[in-house]
């Protein structure tokens, strides 16, 4: 009697490792979610196109953080416009959207004639919400054809959702990490340079540090400009050159020294 094969990892223990490596992978935070909805329109049983919507407490509307091409970029872009659609919808509610078939639509004001302009025939809205956390997106689906997102196949949209949701919360939690480090970083380099300054009219005006700051916060407010920008003037009138901008780097551990380190956005 032979022994039985070892079996496989199942579907969703790939999908899971897949969007574990997606993570350690990418650069950017950007590069992670193009990754993520690149995976997610060639996962699904019927052709389909992605995008993935975000809403930001720093942004006056929502905007597509990543999508799979072109077309539904610029379509998203189109729903935004109208103020309507699936993915808006899903957005406020939480709750997930499903069109059928445009033709047939009656929802969403202005945005069936929309997406048949587009060539889109169908579409799912799913909220992205990681564990403990609030809404953070919406995973969109598109499909040219009426009628793809059949019930197993939207039961298996929204099992992957569930593993993109838990994915995007990772993601967004390390970039807000680096980034409120990133802060600390040039906040301690500001600073550094304030006392600088400091140093040079205690010297200068023979008097303590909070004299010299009220000579400081005088003279910026004075001049019009921001306290480090006179402070670095200050500096480099005495040392003859600019005090380096660059914020003190923390050590750096081996992890940081591979290709795919993650950085959060506009770190290069």
């Amino acid at each position: 009697m032979t022994d039985p094969q070892p079996l496989g990892p199942a579907p969703g223990e790939r999908l899971l490792c897949r969007l574990q490596t997606l993570l350690l992978e990418a650069d950017r935070l950007e590069d992670f979610l193009k990754e993520l909805v690149t995976l997610a329109a060639s996962e699904l049983p019927v052709p389909a196109h992605c995008s993935i919507t975000l809403g930001s407490e720093g942004r006056t509307k929502p905007y597509t953080a990543a999508a799979s091409d072109e077309l539904v970029d610029r379509f998203d872009q189109r729903q935004y416009a109208v103020g309507d659609g699936p993915c808006l919808a899903t957005l406020r509610t939480g709750d997930p959207h499903h069109v059928e078939n445009v033709d047939l639509e009656e929802r969403f004001g202005d945005f069936p004639g929309i997406a048949r302009e587009s060539g889109l025939r169908s579409m799912l809205a799913l909220p992205l919400v990681p564990p403990r956390q609030q809404l953070a997106g919406v995973m969109n689906l598109y499909s040219t054809e009426p009628g793809s997102f059949t019930r197993p196949v939207r039961e298996e949209a929204a099992v992957f959702a569930g593993h993109v949701a838990g994915a995007l919360g990772v993601a967004l939690k390390i970039a807000g990490h680096l980034q409120f480090s990133l802060d600390l970083q040039h906040a301690i380099a500001s600073r550094t340079v304030i006392d600088q300054a400091l140093g040079i009219l205690m010297s200068q005006e023979r008097c303590g540090a909070e004299r010299a700051f009220e000579f400081l916060s005088r003279a910026s407010q004075n001049r019009n400009m921001k306290l480090r920008d006179l402070a670095a003037d200050i500096v480099e009138s005495v040392t003859g050159r600019p005090p380096s901008s660059r914020p003190p780097r923390p050590r750096r551990s081996r992890a940081d020294d591979r290709p795919g380190a993650f950085r959060p956005t506009g770190e290069g």
